[in-house]
């Protein structure tokens, strides 16, 4: 029983039970895909890991909200026996995505730039589509035939996982699929909301409205020299005047109640009223290269030039070039325990060490050599730690082919605690509901509103009017505050 060479058949035959073809609940026709038992077990682990690296948006009438709106969607699919669970990301991220088993998330993010329910419903059905469709358990079927020498090579050291779970994060389920597969969720999304006496047509309407949203991000990127991140689904296979998309929608039509009510009475606007928008400060706010925390009482400055991501565990700083990085995380450190042996705890094989002066007293640096667990290939980095209170705040850097030495200690040297005038920078953002008055135009009322850049352009984008509709007397818009 022990025989590498048994174990790896045993394991294969394992790997064709797993990915045993299934019927499409869709199509009726037999797919390649992983059983739907592999999908709940999958989706149970991916969405603790899902909740790890995002927060839920702490809004519980939301919450239902879009619970509400996702069940009876969910309902009146292929699949309305599968254990839905729709979650609302508290992310700044224009994004939207589903994980086998039932598992859909949108962010707040993306919902900014709706303006009504139908458009909610319209991203919810086309993420309903890709689960009930077996997108994610097909994609997940063919890599792992693809894996097979992978996972041989691991049998044979002992170090076996046949489900390889954690190729899925990070992948094509988070970030989209094929033109025809993303046109069948399209199609499939259509129906669940005519079904449930949505308008098909406000499925073209939300794509028009998300793609202007990309196309500003894609030029707002491109001119500060970063790339853009956009929502997968619903256009971007196609654009918002595609043939194809229409017809798809537009069958669905056969599906749609003649009598139903299409207009959601302005709930949607008033329940996305004080909404967080852009980053929450909770999770802090960047502004340029500077980074501002208000309940950690933090302020940290990267090299001007530097592109943050600010996310839930780290924040990271990527130079202009793409080939340095600098990491600041936080971390518990004893009441009585020094920086320096703190850093050295962490990192076992510390060399060239040395005190650098900061704003939080004295840091302690070096060079670590650290190693992957999996691949077994090591690798530099700089590191350095600051202690304040209970709190040690660690500084890393790293590079393709030189360590970013300047950069790590000029972010080490000038982290300290907020001015008092810098406080109002480190709150958060959220959407204000107003109803527009006669005269207003979204020009005057970008000047009342709390954006960095861009702001006539970002209001008439959140209220579905770019790139030149301006706001009707009794108009409820959206400003941002």
């Amino acid at each position: 029983m022990s025989n590498p060479v048994f174990r790896l058949i045993s394991a294969l035959i394992l790997l064709c039970l797993l990915a045993a073809c299934a019927t499409n609940p869709v199509t009726g026709s037999r797919n390649f895909a992983l059983s739907e038992d592999w999908e709940l077990s999958a989706g149970k682990e991916y969405h603790q890991q899902i909740l790890k690296q995002y927060s839920v948006y702490p809004d519980e009438e939301l919450q239902r909200y879009l619970d509400d709106i996702g069940q009876r969607l969910a309902k009146t699919s292929h699949r309305p026996d599968l254990p839905f669970t729709f979650t609302l990301l508290d992310s700044p991220e224009v994004n939207a995505f589903a994980l086998p088993g039932g598992y859909v998330y949108i962010t707040r993010g993306i919902m900014a730039y709706m303006t009504e329910e139908a458009h909610l419903a319209g991203v919810i059905g086309h993420e309903i589509g890709h689960i009930t469709a077996l997108h994610g358990a097909q994609r997940a079927a063919h890599r792992q035939l693809a894996g097979i020498a992978t996972i041989g090579a691991a049998i044979l050291t002992g170090n076996a996982d046949v489900a390889q779970l954690s190729q899925m994060l990070g992948g094509a389920l988070m970030s989209g699929y094929g033109r025809n597969q993303e046109l069948e969720s399209d199609r499939l999304g259509a129906e669940y909301i005519a079904k449930n006496d949505y308008d098909v047509n406000d499925m073209i309407g939300v794509i028009g409205i998300l793609k202007d949203q990309e196309q500003f991000a894609a030029a707002k990127a491109q001119r500060e020299g970063r790339p853009v991140q956009a929502y997968h689904g619903l256009f971007s296979t196609h654009p918002k005047n595609d043939k194809r998309l229409r017809e798809v929608i537009k069958a669905a039509e056969k599906f749609q109640n003649p009598n139903a009510t299409k207009d959601d009475g302005g709930r949607f606007l008033r329940l996305t009223d004080g909404m967080s928008f852009g980053e929450s400060e909770e999770q802090g706010i960047t502004r340029g290269n500077k980074f501002y925390h208000k309940s950690l009482d933090l302020y940290v400055e990267f090299p001007q030039g530097w592109r943050i991501q600010n996310l839930p565990t780290m924040l990271n700083a990527i130079s202009p070039d793409g080939s340095q990085l600098v990491r600041v995380q936080m971390d518990q450190i004893g009441k009585n325990q020094t920086i320096d042996n703190y850093l050295a705890s962490k990192f076992s094989r510390l060399q060239s060490t040395r005190y650098i002066d900061s704003s939080f007293g004295r840091a302690f640096s070096g060079l670590a050599t650290v190693t992957d667990g999996q691949s077994g290939q090591s690798q530099n980095v700089l590191v350095s730690a600051i202690k304040r209170g209970d709190q040690a705040f660690i500084v890393a850097g790293l590079g393709r082919n030189d360590l970013p030495n300047a950069a790590l200690v000029s972010v080490t040297k000038k982290m300290r605690a907020l001015k008092r005038s810098e406080r109002p920078l480190a709150e958060g953002r959220e959407i204000k509901l107003i109803r527009a008055k006669q005269g207003d135009t979204f020009a005057a009322l970008a000047r009342r509103s709390n954006l960095d850049d861009y702001a006539e352009d970002q209001l008439r984008l959140i209220n579905g009017m770019y790139p030149s509709g301006e706001p009707r007397a009794g108009q409820m818009i959206k400003l941002i505050k």
